[in-house]
């Protein structure tokens, strides 16, 4: 009953078990240039920002002020999952320049049935005054828009490229930053196919990696950030499944970003080999949890339809079971295309994706954003204040009201 559903999600987990690995040893990158005359379209407030394969750099007429953290000494750290196996363990070792600060580290999401978004990187190295900082933070999985199944548990987003995918990153979380530039890192694509096996059953894979330098003020003061990634691309009978682990960011005062430190701290990056052994059995058991219980799903459906075939009598069972099963396998095989009513609907989803949470509105044309993570209902108190919940029996209070999901 699962031909169709094991192999992509092995796939996912395949994936993201190198992407991690791989994000540990970055390749050397091609110069991003800022281009003269450059401005920002408006001030955007710093905010945190999924990321992979630090950035490289702007060549040195850019970087008139470039920063001197490394030549005053270096010190080890542990990048720590604090509650992913009952007990802290370090997921892996880095160097960062001395006198610099951490802060953040691994977390999970087992709530999710799309496994590839369970590990949840989250984690700052910055300098003293706080101006320079290298994130690792979480990256993403998802079914390329137009081309999902509805057995596959990962959102639907449109973005086909590490372009795209960065480009709603910075949308997402730098609101009014400017893209200066973006390029192609044709070694990082390279490094994640030499790494990545063969693959099996018909899928086909395709590897895009990328930079994306953007611009945007702090407190008046105007900032630099070269966000990186590296996404596998796999297709299997028409679905088409998008992932990166995590990504990385490297910011600076304008003129000070030197994408040396950022190399220096991410090449110095060690995966601790029992971590990641942890990982990978966690994230093997949470798909064969999910395929287990998809199945147990598709035969009770099965099942009922059968008793309801049965029932009608021996005249009509053929014709039913026919369409039954043309139904199992449509199920399996079909791509149902998300189409939206119109390009407001699609930015919202888009948004949605990224930020995992659902939009609902009250009787007065209100939205209430709500996370993904908490219950599936959304209740407005009298008060004004709102409550999440699953429970199916649960009522609004007097003079409260429960709010519907915006579709």
């Amino acid at each position: 009953m699962d031909t169709h559903q094991t192999p992509w999600l092995r796939l996912s987990l395949a994936t993201l078990a190198v992407a991690t690995l791989a994000a540990c040893s970055p390749q050397g990158a091609q110069p991003v240039t800022e281009k003269p005359g450059d401005k920002l379209g408006s001030q955007a407030q710093p905010g945190p920002v999924p990321m992979q394969a630090p950035g490289q750099a702007p060549p040195a007429a850019n970087l008139r002020a470039p920063a001197q953290a490394l030549a005053q000494g270096e010190q080890a750290v542990d990048i720590v999952d604090a509650q992913g196996f009952g007990q802290p363990i370090a997921a892996a070792s880095a160097m960062i320049p001395a006198g610099w600060r951490t802060q953040g580290g691994v977390n999970w999401n087992r709530q999710t049935n799309c496994v590839g978004n369970q590990m949840r990187i989250e984690w700052l190295a910055s300098s003293p005054d706080g101006q320079q900082a290298l994130e690792i933070l979480h990256g993403f999985s998802w079914q390329v828009q137009g081309t999902q199944i509805q057995m596959n548990p990962c959102p639907a987003v449109p973005f086909n490229s590490t372009q795209a995918f960065l480009a709603g990153v910075v949308q997402q979380r730098r609101p009014g930053a400017q893209i200066v530039e973006y390029r192609d890192r044709a070694d990082l694509s390279q490094a994640a196919r030499a790494a990545t096996a063969a693959p099996q059953g018909g899928t086909r894979m395709h590897f895009d990696a990328g930079q994306m330098l953007i611009a945007y003020q702090v407190n008046g003061q105007p900032v630099r950030e070269l966000f990186s990634a590296s996404v596998t691309f796999s297709e299997l009978q028409g679905n088409v499944v998008g992932g990166t682990s995590m990504v990385f960011a490297q910011r600076a005062p304008e003129g000070q970003l030197d994408p040396k430190v950022g190399d220096r701290i991410t090449s110095s990056i060690k995966a601790n080999p029992q971590w990641v052994a942890m990982m990978q059995g966690s994230t093997r058991d949470a798909e064969q949890r999910f395929s287990s219980n998809q199945r147990q799903e598709i035969e009770r459906w099965h099942a009922g339809e059968m008793a309801r075939i049965n029932a009608k009598g021996a005249a009509d069972r053929a014709a039913i079971r026919s369409q039954t099963n043309a139904e199992v396998a449509q199920i399996y095989s079909n791509t149902n295309a998300n189409t939206q009513a119109t390009n407001d609907n699609m930015h919202r989803r888009n948004l949605e994706a990224i930020g995992e949470y659902n939009t609902y509105r009250d009787a007065n044309g209100n939205n209430v954003r709500a996370s993904i993570h908490g219950g599936q209902r959304v209740i407005r108190n009298p008060d004004g204040t709102y409550t999440t919940t699953s429970n199916p029996y649960a009522t609004p209070p007097v003079g409260g009201e429960e709010l519907k999901k915006v579709r």
